[in-house]
């Protein structure tokens, strides 16, 4: 289950300003864009969102009509907006509008970017990581979802956090938090098999076709889970590949320098090879082994927020082809594999 968008953008109003790590706000910029464009989606299904949505584009309407990305005003407004949002969570106390905008005057990130020079500095960056996240938020997917999910009857190692955490009705989601305190108060190992053995019969039922109206918003967020889990496992393993593929063709340079085993580097900086990953699954059937390459650095790039080097002149051209014969092969291999539970 998501965040309500006005939740999501405030909590970006929130994180942004915590940090004067470029990358760090960078990446919060791009989630604060991906919040903007979905006010402009017509898919939106909760009240709250739909009333924050329309709001949302009488406020920005004029930036984004006719434009082909948000342009630099906007960005600079939608972080006012969201900072307004989040000030209140940011300093855990009540706050009127006036008390947070003097106190946006002061912060280290709005000074940077509304200062003259900031085209020459941090600004194209940012711009291109608020633009990359308006264009995902209108389209909803994030991440890969092209590939048919198996009925998992061992959910993700999250699953209980996540039923604990809502209020979903239903007789079987009652049984099944009645089944999980069980189960982790179970004393020896045939009780602790025969409550497992009860709840995957449960979990068996979230699959089936006719799921009794009463159950049916519980089996939808059972569901939805475990499709979750499986795209970030194999989405995950195709960006390793990649990565991996990449630097052994090019003796281990990436992007003018040596670079560092994928185990040793931060989520954020392994991001773009998974939009790398997504770009390989989602490749058309007719589209050539070099087209998906190309397409895929060009993803790489902008998943970086910087603009990708022409591709007829690119010496990196065998590296991402390797990376791309990579992550098809681990594609491939992954078909039947599933993710370890708990």
């Amino acid at each position: 289950m998501k965040h309500h968008l006005v939740v999501r953008e405030a909590g970006n109003g929130s994180v942004m300003f915590t940090t004067k790590d470029p990358r760090e706000w960078k990446s919060s910029l791009q989630k604060l864009g991906e919040v903007c464009g979905a006010a402009w989606r017509d898919d939106l299904a909760e009240e709250e969102d739909r009333a924050w949505a329309e709001a949302h584009r009488k406020e920005f309407n004029h930036w984004v009509d006719g434009r082909a990305a948000p342009p630099w005003p906007m960005l600079i407004a939608a972080v006012k907006r969201a900072f307004v949002a989040g000030y209140g969570a940011l300093e855990q106390k009540p706050t009127t509008e006036a008390e947070a905008l003097a106190r946006l005057d002061r912060t280290y990130l709005w000074k940077l970017l509304t200062a003259d020079d900031v085209a020459q500095g941090h600004g194209p960056e940012a711009l291109r990581a608020f633009q990359r996240g308006f264009r995902l938020g209108r389209s909803e997917r994030p991440y890969s979802t092209k590939r048919n999910i198996p009925r998992l009857v061992d959910p993700p190692y999250f699953w209980r956090g996540t039923l604990n955490s809502l209020e979903l009705p239903g007789p079987s989601a009652e049984r099944n938090r009645i089944l999980l305190v069980q189960w982790h108060d179970s004393k020896g190992v045939e009780e602790s098999t025969k409550i497992r053995q009860a709840l995957r019969e449960l979990y068996v039922s979230a699959w089936r076709e006719d799921v009794p109206e009463e159950d049916r918003a519980w089996a939808e967020v059972y569901r939805e889970t475990c499709a979750y889990w499986v795209i970030v496992h194999r989405r995950d393993a195709m960006a390793q590949s990649a990565y991996e593929a990449y630097l052994r063709s090019s003796d281990g340079i990436l992007d003018g320098e040596p670079a560092c085993p994928w185990s040793k580097r931060c989520n954020r900086d392994s991001e773009p090879w998974r939009f790398v990953a997504d770009r390989v699954e989602d490749a058309p059937e007719d589209e050539s082994e070099l087209a998906t390459a190309e397409a895929a650095a060009r993803e790489y790039w902008d998943a970086r927020w910087r603009e990708a080097p022409p591709w007829d002149g690119d010496p990196d051209q065998v590296h991402w082809l390797a990376a791309v014969r990579a992550a098809r092969k681990t594609s491939a291999e992954m078909a039947d594999q599933l993710p370890r539970p708990w």
